[in-house]
């Protein structure tokens, strides 16, 4: 028989030597498969899918249309906009479901402190309320707050403040987090149709893509009630999700008509370069690995928004195809590998 104290020794031994297993587990991506009704989790270290989770299987239909991803900074739960159930679901770790928010065609999610999220309406809803949702995260309980101008679809959060833009007209909201008043800004120029927004790490700057006027533009926050547009980037046709690398010192910006990502320097705002590959069909949204040193490239590969066929190579194909996921080498530039996870891939989180 082990005496007693050995068997302390050993049980504390077990558990001392598995906490650092847990730390040290690799990154997870959840990827959005949307016109499959699933989720790709893929071990952002190998680039491999650990497993896909069919939203058939726990219940919902095949139009659920499952969009956006955002994930807790410690990973233990992530958030999905499901257009065609009109929710947001949250699943643990493990991909296991939980509490829910019920909304009209959620769109994008961005993080608002250490409880609260911001949802506003998908791209695809033509008439939908003119309003963005603020939610609890551990209750999944929130209000709906009101912005004035039509289809609310871009989100992003710095400091005490949210944004978000229209799809319709060239304004774009700041929402007080404190006591949610709303200051709306016009914006000058063409028509833009705001797709989605990203804060700068330093949370000084907000940069917005435009899916109409295929620009990037920059706003200084130094004032956050009333965002000041100080650059433009003329970037091509459709320029969807943009990302801020890790230092803050680019943003990298998919063209989804040009089938490119393009590069931009934030202390010039000037393009320094545009990645290509075979793997880029309609790109979407970019999320860099924690160590910065591998992006990963959604894709649509759609027929409703099929790159431009008077680009070489890039055809009109005769129906939807298989989307795939690009990985790239962030100091090369180039993609070491596309893995292909099903019919529209569209936002991703980690």
């Amino acid at each position: 028989m082990v005496p007693l104290t050995r068997l302390f020794v050993c049980l504390a031994l077990v558990v001392a030597t598995s906490v650092p297993t847990v730390a040290r587990q690799s990154p997870l991506l959840y990827v959005c498969v949307q016109d499959d009704a699933k989720i790709a989790v893929i071990d952002m270290t190998t680039a491999t899918v650990v497993r896909m989770i069919d939203l058939t299987a726990l219940g919902y239909t095949a139009t659920a249309k499952p969009h956006y991803i955002a994930v807790e900074p410690d990973g233990a739960h992530w958030y999905v906009s499901l257009i065609g159930a009109n929710r947001v679901l949250r699943f643990d770790r493990d991909g296991t479901p939980g509490a829910f928010f019920e909304m009209g065609t959620p769109g994008m999610i961005a993080f608002a402190g250490t409880q609260q999220m911001v949802v506003s309406r998908s791209m695809s809803a033509v008439n939908p309320p003119k309003r963005v949702a603020i939610i609890d995260r551990p209750t999944m309980t929130g209000d709906e707050v009101d912005v004035l101008f039509p289809r609310p679809h871009p989100v992003g959060v710095a400091g005490e403040y949210a944004y978000t833009g229209s799809l319709g007209v060239n304004q774009i909201a700041s929402i007080s987090l404190t006591d949610e008043k709303v200051s709306i800004v016009d914006v000058a120029g063409p028509t833009h149709s705001f797709v989605q927004f990203a804060v700068s790490p330093d949370k000084r700057t907000l940069v917005a893509a435009t899916e109409v006027s295929g620009q990037l533009l920059v706003f200084d926050l130094a004032a956050p009630a009333m965002p000041a547009l100080k650059a433009s980037i003329a970037l091509g046709k459709m320029v969807f999700d943009p990302v801020f690398t890790p230092d803050g010192k680019s943003v990298w910006v998919p063209v989804k008509m040009a089938n490119e990502i393009a590069i931009i320097d934030t202390a010039t705002w000037a393009v320094v370069a545009r990645v290509t590959d075979p793997s880029f069909m309609q790109p979407h949204q970019v999320v860099f690995s924690p160590d910065g040193r591998t992006a990963f490239v959604t894709n649509n590969n759609k027929m409703d928004h099929m790159a431009d066929p008077a680009h070489a190579g890039h055809e009109m194909p005769g129906m939807d195809g298989m989307a795939s996921l690009s990985v790239v080498d962030v100091a090369t530039r180039k993609v070491t590998k596309a893995l292909p996870l099903g019919k529209n891939l569209t936002g991703m989180g980690r």
